[in-house]
């Protein structure tokens, strides 16, 4: 049977969903419900107890009041600042007033933006309806005439003779009808819930770079999946660790069974506990009927990947320590425990070793969790995979640049983006070409560019490093390619001369000579010295 899915949406993007949907037919029975709120509700769990639905699709204000109250499946529509940024180039190019009104936050990605494009840009956030039409009632009075936001506010900001830009991007609502029938396939075969994914698509093979500490890394990978052991993963924010722990469970005997990934830093203390151990009907005030299994159920046969585990309250490590000792489970309000099947990865970026001796993880569980360990290195530490990492996170863009700009832009930024500490590490690059592809669709002039190249590394740079030298540093590299190319082409008696400007343009550095022109560092100093 098709995955059974129903969409909530009762403004403007319902004409995108609609259309997304049709593409999908053949995969799910997709089905457009003009509901929210109270209704939306309502109507979900009546779907939801009746077995006549799988998993549900909302978006803004809608789909966080329902991701508060809905104990089903849920797919929020996600917005981050790509899709923003997209969003606001279409409207900077209708007027020079822009606003934008988005849900709950802002992105720090706008503050960029507008600096490099000089856009008046005026924000707003709303939680409720009547928050969104005092939003855009504000901008209309501050003179803005074009409103980039969610559904609501594109028809509140219509109503008003405004002109207005849906904040939703196409890859957007793809994205949630793939997981959608992703969460509907895993739900049939008793796997998932709400927080937590029982479906894999990641292997070692994903993992970008031919570095020797990524190939070193795939080898461990492969390692540890031939070995049911438990491991333990670190690595500093954004590196990928659970791209890794999906891979070693690819790599497993496991590969075929629920995997189940929940961070323990996302979720309040009672929720955490009711979805690592389940509970019975009845068990606390708004428990579903039947109760629910938790994870270590749902994972059954399969693996658990608890990211984050050094923020684990200490009284969720004790029983977890419980659990990994005697394979049993009990549910909140269960008399009973549970036999449980499943193998254990989790994650970390901080050093658990010392919080072990600060008191604040388990001595005895941080052994049990590192029968094998995993460290994952630093983007810092294998620069001669930025190349191929940036090249890929600007080709899988959804935005419209020709190859050949996002070739000439990697050739004149990669050597400034090797020289970087990247705090956020692959997810901070990843981030970073996204907004420079939205910035190209803009700017197509390459000279144009190390204007606003500094922009885009706000947070990346070394404090000590400052834009003017990015750009200094840019300009640096474009001569050097000039020298180069005149270097190839220029007879004996003129290399000299070649040679010695190059030399004064690093500051005197043989070895960057040697690497930008394509030659030996001792023919740099055989031509400097005029031999």
């Amino acid at each position: 049977m098709k995955p059974r899915i129903v969409v909530f949406s009762i403004s403007a993007l319902a004409g995108t969903l609609r259309e997304i949907a049709r593409d999908y037919s053949g995969s799910a029975n997709i089905e457009l419900v003009p509901k929210a709120y109270e209704d939306a509700l309502a109507y979900a769990r009546h779907r939801y107890y009746t077995d006549t639905a799988d998993v549900f699709i909302a978006a803004g204000s809608n789909g966080a009041f329902l991701q508060n109250q809905l104990e089903a499946p849920l797919v929020i529509i996600r917005t981050d600042g790509f899709d923003v940024m997209q969003a606001l180039a279409s409207a900077r190019k209708a007027s020079a007033a822009v606003g934008l009104v988005s849900y709950e936050h802002s992105f720090d990605e706008l503050e960029q933006f507008a600096r490099a494009f000089d856009v008046p840009l005026s924000t707003r956030t709303y939680r409720t309806p009547e928050d969104a039409r005092r939003a855009v009632r504000e901008l209309a009075q501050l003179g803005v005439k074009v409103v980039v936001g969610s559904g609501l506010v594109t028809e509140i900001a219509q109503e008003m003779g405004m002109e207005a830009i849906l904040i939703y991007s196409r890859q957007g609502v793809v994205k949630a009808f793939e997981e959608a029938i992703r969460l509907a396939s895993a739900k049939a075969s008793g796997g998932v819930r709400r927080n937590s994914q029982a479906y894999t698509y990641h292997t070692e093979q994903d993992l970008i770079g031919n570095s020797r500490a990524v190939e070193k890394l795939r080898n461990t990978i492969r390692l540890c999946g031939s070995i049911d052991f438990s491991v333990l993963i670190q690595g500093e924010t954004g590196v990928g660790k659970e791209l890794v722990a999906q891979s070693i469970h690819s790599a497993s005997p496991r590969a075929g069974k629920p995997f189940v990934a929940i961070n323990c830093a996302s979720l309040t203390e009672s929720l955490l506990e009711s979805e690592l151990f389940g509970y019975e009907e009845g068990a606390f005030s708004g428990a579903v009927k039947g109760g629910r299994a938790g994870m270590f159920e749902s994972a059954q046969g399969g693996t658990v990947f608890l990211d984050e585990i050094g923020d684990m309250p200490l009284a969720f490590q004790t029983r977890l320590l419980r659990i990994l000792e005697d394979n049993t489970v009990r549910r909140i309000g269960s008399a009973s425990s549970r036999k449980v099947d499943f193998r254990l990865l989790a994650a970390s970026n901080v050093n658990l070793q010392q919080a072990v001796e600060e008191g604040r993880f388990r001595e005895d569980l941080y052994f049990r969790l590192n029968e094998m360990l995993i460290h994952i290195p630093p983007l810092r530490e294998r620069t001669e995979d930025i190349g191929e990492l940036a090249g890929y996170f600007l080709r899988t863009t959804p935005v419209r640049v020709s190859k050949s700009k996002f070739d000439e832009f990697l050739q004149l930024a990669l050597p400034v983006l090797q020289s970087l500490p990247w705090p956020g590490n692959i997810r901070q690059l990843k981030n970073v070409c996204r907004r420079a592809a939205v910035l190209m669709l803009q700017e197509s002039d390459l000279s144009s560019w190390r204007t606003w190249f500094p922009d885009l590394l706000v947070g990346v740079e070394n404090s000590t490093t400052s834009p003017l030298q990015h750009i200094n540093f840019l300009d640096s590299m474009s001569n050097m390619n000039a020298l180069a190319l005149a270097y190839s082409r220029a007879p004996m008696s003129e290399r000299t001369s070649i040679v010695r400007q190059a030399l004064n343009l690093v500051g005197g550095k043989a070895n960057k000579v040697a690497e930008g022109l394509g030659i030996s560092r001792s023919t740099v100093w055989r031509l400097n010295k005029g031999s």
